[in-house]
């Protein structure tokens, strides 16, 4: 081979493709640090392409991640191309942004604008931009035909309900001969064994998530059909567990060696130096199965050294002791040392890959009762939907869906591109790649530092690396100047994170021997120049100590009480204050704390909740009792909301429950209270906001709105029915949540849903969560098969993926890899979180934390704090049990004034309208026509004049809905609330007519409630010709084997009436009864003619 052309060959082709990709369009890529102007850049690069073509909107395709960031970025578009139009001062900005790349003048720009305003107004659902799982449901609907997934297709978004009802079902299905009752037994014994709960429906129910989990979708394949075997889990168990007995009976051998040798010359472990405490102790370990590193302690290295630290100066046995180490004890303990690390690494992996062996082996029998439930109610997940175009696309079917998603897109436009999972990004690689072939101008942005959703799959390495994507020409930006902070909070955030990035570098460094370079490149552009020259604002941090006099929540919750006193007293207005919290747990106890020890309003999600509704309440109670009349304590809990928050009466449950609870409510209520159970649920839900006087309860409008929306909503797809709806709100509806709007009070938010916002002043208590394991079940699933490393080994290798609960124990194991790769994610997560946190403030930042935690953010924020250099936080502790704080700057009391444009109607402040809820009840006699009464006609509907034929037409309904005599008011009742009578007066005079007739001795014992009763049912057969028929008697009754079949007449008598009697008689003989009688009853006459069948 000629090696020189060759290498000349390669040349070439390298040239080509650099020069091929230096004349591609090019990708811009922009990492936005917090308060950078991301929304602004995104902005402006969209209204850009507008100026230069007004239908450009058709064309471009623009995602983020929630429908908030969808709207916010969609009305940010419009204001700004309305006030570029009108020579708004507010949109000054845009326009000169536009104008350094423009070629137009400035009266061209504006009616660029204008033009393209009034194409995307009359052409709205064209103007497309959207979050990402609305835009794969849209590819997923036109995808549908081919895939063959069904015309009403409905997306459901709900995975853990899904979930829940699959794992029920499977269950449900379970009998002797099902293997998976069998699994189930097996882990339940085994949970048993190990003093953990029987009830394994939850436990299993979490660990079906993983169905879910984009590893186990991507990776699991092999897994699957493996699990598809009945025999692999079993024998792959059994291997492990022998590997298991073998490592620690190998180990116990050396405990037994060293007690064998010391008896053998008349010693014990106690004659050594520090008896028992001493090397006795390390080959106890041993033979306790304690393989880890840390048994190798300095008493153990010093017997590595030499024999005299066998034994104490003055020991009898001195002399002895040393020869017998120097000879055999020493290499004992050597070749334990040897032997020990490589089979706790075996040990380990053992432990670690039997932990979720049997919950694996139903893994794939939730997966597949997932999707039978999916088939059979016409369903398909939204998180599926990843999955299905990934595995299209990774087919070779690339082309094919691309031209579904639409050809028509030449520019695509990421936001929080870090968010991206990474099947999200191999669908959206393909739309960028046909897009930038088109033109240039797609974008993505993102930044590494606010990625906090890996638990939603996103990872922050597709940003991290994306500059490494030899498919794209990456043009890399950074925004690096925080227009949303003062100065001094600005200057602390870079100088912390830089601090708390050498920390944990550190850290990495002393425990692998290598610089954490990940973490390093994921920070490198935390630092940010100020917008703002003054050197405001204020940070204050302190570290709470906990005791048993003062136990740290308390302290924490009593200092933030004072701080918030402090602001308050500053002038700082409590809808400017934010607390942030890690966890939602903890905002029941901070709301309850300032609710009972301070005057200040918490304002949080869950206070605009449905179920925080007075008025949706006492609603939901009085469907309650009305589905169920005989739950006293639902009817209770009525009463006295109704006497507590309408008549404003201070009466508790237990007086209530102590009387008769009826005499608590509406007179109107018990009145009516049968005939409201037959109401349609949202004219029922209107009755009773109108006779339980609810207008009088203030401030329950906004919650009503949202409740009856809710109710509409679930009418299109359910029933009336009173049971099936409340449980509706049990599980579902009741924390729905209401636009908050502008509300005077101190919000409290998690620091998840805090991104994206923005706040005068923030207060962080609890800053004191774990870097590692937050939970004790924290699953990842792990590769070694395939890797080619030294940890590739059998049996471990068996098993594409294994499920592994991440601890410690990892590091020695041969999953140390996915333990460091782990570690860094959980540390990334961590100081993510602190990072969202701290740059939600404007102006204040205060953050509580907790002295002398290991392992935390406290920790590390007590580390970093002395290794920043251009800011200084002393902290001040006069001893060393009093809390230490510390100070930067002073605290600002400013408020920023917005700018707002003077004539942009479009970003003008929205003005709130006051809205009152009602209930307009109009009183209307019902009249019916011949014509709206063709449910009630009979037989005689042909003849049917007078009064005459109606009373009967009005008897036989009456009829038709009593059982027995007694039922004859209630019935009178309820067809008179369904209107079916025309006056008072014709109720009365049927009321007449059927007391009468059921005054004849034969109905007395029909109507007596002795009989097995089937009004109206009907009978369906097949006749000569194979037609399908039915026939429907008036009433069918059985008692003592006998049965009797009745027809009601109401005009003359007729002869082929007898023939349809027979005709039911002759049905219900074939159907297999005998003794059968059939009666034709002349009401009116109150005759009785008995039929009988022809011989």
């Amino acid at each position: 081979m000629n090696y020189t052309n060759y290498s000349v060959s390669l040349s070439e082709e390298t040239k080509k493709f650099i020069l091929h990709m230096e004349q591609h369009p090019q990708l811009l890529v922009y990492k936005a640090s917090a308060g950078s102007g991301k929304t602004f850049t995104l902005a402006v690069h969209y209204i850009r392409q507008l100026i230069e073509d007004p239908y450009a909107y058709r064309r471009i395709l623009a995602v983020t991640f929630t429908n908030k960031a969808t709207a916010e970025m969609k009305e940010r578009i419009l204001e700004q191309l309305y006030g570029i139009a009108t020579a708004d001062e507010g949109s000054d900005g845009y326009l000169k942004e536009i104008q350094k790349t423009s070629t137009k003048s400035v009266e061209e720009i504006r009616e660029a604008a204008r033009e393209a305003l009034r194409h995307m107004i009359h052409d709205y659902s064209r103007f497309r931009i959207e979050t990402i799982d609305s835009f794969f449901q849209s590819v997923m609907r036109n995808l549908a035909r081919e895939l063959e997934l069904g015309a009403n297709l409905s997306i459901e978004l709900n995975n853990t309900e899904v979930l829940s009802d699959a794992v029920d079902a499977m269950i449900e299905k379970l009998d002797r001969r099902s293997p998976v009752l069998y699994w189930l037994l097996e882990y339940i014994e085994e949970r048993i064994a190990n003093d953990r709960r029987w009830d394994v429906s939850k436990d299993i129910k979490s660990f079906g998530q993983n169905i879910f989990d984009e590893n186990y979708i991507e990776k699991g394949e092999g897994l699957r059909k493996k699990l598809a075997d009945p025999k692999f889990i079993p024998a792959y168990r059994e291997e492990l567990k022998n590997i298991r007995e073998e490592v620690l009976e190998f180990m116990k051998g050396f405990n037994d060696q060293f007690t064998g040798l010391l008896e053998m010359h008349g010693l014990t472990p106690a004659d050594l130096k520090n008896g028992s405490r001493g090397i006795g102790s390390y080959f106890n370990k041993l033979a306790n199965g304690k393989l880890s590193g840390d048994i190798r302690n300095a008493t153990v290295e010093k017997c590595l050294e030499s024999e005299e630290n066998w034994t104490t100066k003055t020991s009898s046995h001195r002399d002895e002791i040393r020869s017998l180490a120097a000879s055999e004890l020493i290499p004992l303990l050597e070749e334990a040392e040897n032997r020990r690390p490589q089979n706790n690494l075996l040990l380990n992996s053992c432990d670690l890959s039997l932990r979720y062996l049997n919950n694996l082996r139903l893994l794939a029998h939730i997966d597949e009762e997932v999707r039978l439930q999916n088939q059979a109610h016409n369903r398909f997940l939204l998180s599926d939907t990843n999955a299905l175009l990934h595995s299209l696309i990774r087919e070779g079917d690339a082309s094919f869906v691309y031209e579904k998603i639409g050809t028509t897109i030449d520019t695509v436009m990421i936001d929080e591109f870090q968010d991206t999972s990474r099947m999200q990004w191999e669908n959206f690689h393909l739309l960028l790649q046909e897009s930038l072939a088109q033109k240039e101008g797609s974008l993505i942005v993102g930044d590494i530092k606010q990625s906090i959703y890996r638990w939603r799959s996103g990872d922050w390495k597709i940003l991290a690396g994306l500059g490494n994507d030899r498919s794209f020409r990456i043009k890399e930006c950074t925004l690096d100047t925080n227009w949303r902070s003062e100065a001094r909070i600005i200057h602390f955030n870079n100088e912390f994170f830089t601090a708390a990035c050498q920390t944990l570098n550190r850290r990495y460094q002393e425990e692998q021997g290598m610089p954490c370079t990940q973490l390093e490149q994921a920070y490198s552009d935390v630092r940010q120049r100020c917008a703002k020259k003054d050197e405001k604002g204020f940070v204050k941090v302190t570290f709470l100590q906990d005791s048993k006099e003062r136990p740290y929540a308390e302290a924490t919750l009593q200092q933030l009480a004072e701080e918030v006193e402090r602001l308050t007293a500053e002038g700082i207005r409590l809808n400017e204050m934010a607390i942030l919290v890690r966890k939602n747990r903890s905002i029941p106890d901070i709301a309850a704390y300032f609710d009972e020890h301070t005057p200040y309003r918490i304002v949080s999600d869950e206070a605009f909740q449905l179920n925080a509704s007075l008025a949706v309440n006492m609603l939901i109670a009085g469907l309650r009792y009305l589905s169920s009349p005989d739950d006293r304590i639902a009817l209770a809990r009525l009463a006295v909301a109704y006497q507590q928050e309408v008549l404003r009466k201070d009466i508790s449950l237990n007086t209530v429950l102590l009387d008769d609870p009826k005499n608590y409510l509406p007179a109107a209520f018990r009145l009516q209270a049968n005939e409201l159970r037959f109401m349609p649920l949202y004219e029922l839900l209107e009755k009773l906001f109108v006779l339980f006087d609810m207008e009088r309860i203030e401030q329950q409008d906004a919650y009503l709105y949202a409740f009856y929306d809710a109710v509409t909503e679930y009418m299109q797809n359910n029933s009336s029915e009173l049971t099936a709806f409340i449980r509706f709100w049990d599980e579902k509806l009741n924390t729905k949540t209401i636009p908050s709007g502008e509300i005077d009070g101190i919000r409290i938010l998690s620091i998840h849903k805090s991104k994206g916002l923005e706040y005068h002043t923030v207060l962080l208590p609890f800053c004191d969560w774990k870097m590692e394991n937050e939970t004790n079940n924290h699953l990842i699933w792990c590769s070694v098969a395939g890797t080619g490393k030294e940890t590739d080994i059998p049996p471990f290798n068996r098993l594409d993926i294994v499920p592994v609960n991440y601890s410690s124990a990892m590091a020695e194991s041969v999953y140390h890899d996915d333990y460091l790769e782990e570690k860094l994610q959980l540390w990334v997560d961590n100081l993510n979180l602190l990072y969202v946190a701290f740059t939600r403030a404007c102006k204040n930042l205060i953050i509580f934390a907790k002295a002398g935690q290991k392992g935390t953010v406290s920790e590390l924020l007590y580390d970093s704090l002395p290794l920043m250099q251009e800011v200084e936080l002393p902290l001040a502790q006069e001893n060393p049990e009093d809390d230490a704080v510390g100070e930067y700057g002073e605290l600002c009391t400013a408020h920023d004034k917005k700018k707002a444009g003077k004539s942009n109607r479009l970003s003008s402040p929205k003005e709130g309208v006051p809205v009152k809820m009602e209930s307009i009840e109009t009183h209307i006699e019902f009249k019916q026509s011949n014509r709206s009464a063709d449910f009630i006609q009979g037989d005689e509907a042909e003849d049917s004049r007078g009064q005459y034929i109606r009373q009967g037409q009005l008897l036989h309904q009456v009829f038709a809905h009593i059982e027995k005599a007694d039922d004859l008011s209630p019935a009178l009742e309820r067809l008179n609330f369904e209107g079916i009578f025309e006056s008072e007066k014709q109720m009365k005079q049927v009321e007449a007519l059927a007391r009468r007739a059921l005054q004849h001795p034969a109905a007395k014992d029909w109507f007596s409630g002795t009989w097995e009763l089937y009004n109206e049912c009907a009978i369906v057969y097949t006749d000569e010709e194979g037609q399908m028929q039915t026939r429907r008697p008036d009433r069918v009754m059985r008692k003592d084997g006998q049965v009797v079949v009745v027809d009601f007449k109401f005009g003359k008598k007729n002869e082929t009436y007898r023939a349809q009697v027979q005709e039911y008689m002759d049905l219900l003989t074939q159907m297999g009864y005998t003794h059968i009688r059939g009666f034709l009853w002349y009401v009116f006459a109150n005759e009785l003619e008995e039929v009988t069948l022809p011989a």
